[in-house]
C-alpha cells in the first residue's frame, strides 16, 4: 500500500513501471534508458540509442512472426479492391498513384520512420544545443550536467514514443514530411494486427480491409489533392522554426537546475516533454492549424471507411463495438502513458474529426464536405472542427452556390 504523501513524480514512475511490467515482463528497458542518460556524443539526441530503447520497447511481448510473402499478397488484392471502393464513394479523382502498401513487423515500421523522426527532431536538437552555448558563455561556465541530461531526456523520450507507437499502430499513411518524394506509402503493422484481430475476436478478412480502407483513403485525400502535402509542410516548418527561435531567445529564462527538480520534471513530463517548456502563442496557433487538419484528415477517413463498411463488410458492427470497448477500457496506467506521450490528442483528432465530417456529411452530403479539399481557404478552422455549423454557414456563402446533396 503506497502512503497518500506519495508525490506526483513518484506516483507517475510508478505508475509507468506497473505498466511496463503488467504488458512486457522483465525486459532490458532500463538498462538502455540509463544508458542514454550516461553515454555522450555529437548532437542532442542519440539516435542509436533512441533506436534501441524503440525496438525494446516494441518488442517487450511475445509477437508473431514476421509477414509471409502469402499475407503480403492478401494485403496488396486489399489495396487494390480499397482503391475502387474509395474511388466510387468518394467520387475523389487521384492526380498521382496510391501507394505502395508494405506490411511490416515492428523493427520494420520503426526504421521506415526513423528518418521521419530524425528530420523532425534535429534541428530542435540543434536549438537547444545554441541556448545552453549561449547560456555557456553568459556564465562563463560549461553546463556539462544540464547538457547531458537534456540529451538523455530527449533520447529516451523519443526512444520510447517510437516503440509505443510501433506496438499500436495497426497501419499507416507516410505523409512523407518533411520529405515530399518520400510521401503517398501505405503501412501496416501485421503483429499488432494479429493482436487485434486475437483479442477482440474479429473476423481477420474483414478487419484487414477495414484497416486497409482507411488507409487508401488517406492515399485518395492526398493524392487526389496535391497541394495538402505542401500546406501541411508549411505549417511543420514555420511550428519548428518558431520553436528555435523562442529556444534561441529564452537564454536566461532556461535553467537546467529546475530540471532536477521532481514537481517540474513531473510537470514538463505530463504536459508533453522538454517542447512544453517553450511553447508560445505563436506556436499554440500553428499547433492548432495542425490538429485542425489533422483531424478533418483523420475523420475523413474514419468516416469512409464505416460507409464502406457498413454496406461491404459482414462483421462491420461487431468490429466498430470491439473497437469503441477497447478505447473505453483501457487502464489507468495506459490512460497515463497515452497522456504523457500526447497519444490522447490523437484520439482527439478522430473523435472530433469523425463528429465534423459525419455531421457535414449528414446535412448536406458527401460532396459538400469535399468542398473542404479544394482551397486552403475551405479547410475548417479550430473552432470550425468543433462547430460543424459555422464551417457550413461559411461555406454556402463563399461557395455561392448548392451543392448537390449526397446522403449517407
Amino acid at each position: 500500500m503506497y502512503e497518500e504523501r506519495e508525490n506526483p513524480w513518484d506516483r507517475s514512475l510508478r505508475e509507468v513501471s506497473e505498466f511496463i511490467e503488467a504488458v512486457a515482463g522483465k525486459i532490458p528497458l532500463l538498462r538502455s534508458i540509463r544508458e542514454a542518460f550516461q553515454r555522450s556524443g555529437d548532437g542532442f539526441i542519440d539516435w542509436e540509442q533512441a533506436r534501441e530503447i524503440a525496438v525494446t520497447v516494441a518488442q517487450s511481448e511475445d509477437v508473431a512472426p514476421p509477414p509471409d510473402p502469402a499475407v503480403r499478397r492478401q494485403f496488396e488484392e486489399m489495396r487494390e479492391r480499397s482503391e475502387g471502393l474509395v474511388r466510387s464513394y468518394t467520387r475523389l479523382q487521384p492526380r498521382e498513384e496510391v501507394g505502395p502498401l508494405f506490411v511490416f513487423d515492428r523493427p520494420q515500421w520503426i526504421e521506415a520512420n526513423l528518418s521521419s523522426f530524425k528530420l523532425i527532431f534535429e534541428p530542435l536538437g540543434e536549438a537547444y544545443n545554441r541556448t545552453l552555448q549561449g547560456l555557456e558563455e553568459q556564465r562563463n561556465r560549461p553546463m556539462n550536467l544540464g547538457r547531458k541530461f537534456t540529451r538523455g531526456l530527449l533520447t529516451a523520450q523519443l526512444g520510447m514514443v517510437m516503440g509505443y507507437l510501433a506496438r499500436s499502430v495497426l497501419g499507416q499513411f507516410d505523409l512523407g514530411l518533411p520529405r515530399l518524394e518520400d510521401s503517398g506509402k501505405l503501412y501496416i503493422v501485421y503483429p499488432n494486427l494479429l493482436k487485434a484481430e486475437n483479442k477482440m475476436r474479429l473476423e481477420p478478412g474483414d478487419f484487414r480491409l477495414w484497416i486497409t480502407l482507411h488507409e487508401v483513403t488517406h492515399g485518395f485525400e492526398f493524392a487526389a489533392h496535391p497541394w495538402l502535402r505542401g500546406y501541411l509542410r508549411s505549417l511543420m516548418e514555420n511550428y519548428f522554426r518558431s520553436v528555435s527561435l523562442r529556444l534561441e531567445e529564452m537564454g536566461l529564462r532556461l535553467r537546467p537546475e529546475e530540471l532536477r527538480d521532481a514537481r517540474r520534471l513531473n510537470e514538463i513530463i505530463n504536459q508533453g516533454g522538454l517542447l512544453s517548456i517553450v511553447h508560445t502563442p505563436e506556436q499554440r496557433e500553428i499547433l492548432s492549424r495542425i490538429q485542425a487538419f489533422m483531424s478533418l484528415v483523420e475523420g475523413y477517413s474514419n468516416l469512409i471507411m464505416d460507409m464502406v463498411g457498413r454496406d461491404m463488410i459482414p462483421t462491420f458492427k461487431q468490429m466498430s463495438l470491439a473497437f469503441r470497448h477497447r478505447r473505453d477500457s483501457k487502464s489507468g496506467a495506459e490512460k497515463f502513458v497515452e497522456r504523457m506521450l500526447g497519444f490522447d490528442l490523437k484520439l482527439q483528432q478522430y473523435q472530433v474529426g469523425e463528429l465534423f465530417c459525419r455531421e457535414v456529411a449528414e446535412k448536406k452530403g458527401l460532396d459538400f464536405l469535399n468542398l473542404a479539399w479544394k482551397r486552403e481557404e475551405n479547410l475548417p478552422t479550430a473552432e470550425e472542427i468543433r462547430h460543424a455549423f459555422l464551417w457550413i454557414e461559411r461555406m454556402e456563402e463563399s461557395e455561392g452556390k448548392r451543392v448537390v446533396f449526397y446522403r449517407i
